[in-house]
């Protein structure tokens, strides 16, 4: 074990099923302030149990996919916007087209 590990092992009582004295003696002063102490030294640290962390953790990467799908049909529906504006627009010059074609008079010489 690295020297962390040995320090929170034995900060935290990890690795042993006794507790310490000061545990067992909650009442007394000095067990009490040490209690605050290190309650307000990890005041943004929190222990969270592995299945809870690892549920946090799947979550975070199905956000992640989720994402990546949304971005994805994002860019297929902008093509698909842009592709529909392009044929009606076709749509559109080849009615003209169509109108100018037929007001035309045909002369047809044989």
């Amino acid at each position: 074990m690295s020297n962390y590990e040995e320090r929170m092992s034995k900060k935290y009582n990890f690795f042993s099923n006794e507790k310490d004295e000061t545990d067992t003696n909650v009442n007394e002063p000095d067990a009490i302030n040490e209690t605050s102490s290190n309650i307000e030294s990890d005041e943004e640290n929190m222990m969270v149990p592995i299945s809870a962390w690892k549920k946090v953790l799947d979550q975070l990467g199905n956000l992640h996919e989720a994402d990546k799908l949304m971005a994805e049909a994002r860019e297929r529906a902008a093509k698909a916007e842009a592709e529909s504006e392009f044929l009606r627009e076709k749509l559109k010059n080849t009615r003209d087209e169509l109108n100018v074609f037929k007001k035309k008079k045909r002369f047809f010489f044989f």
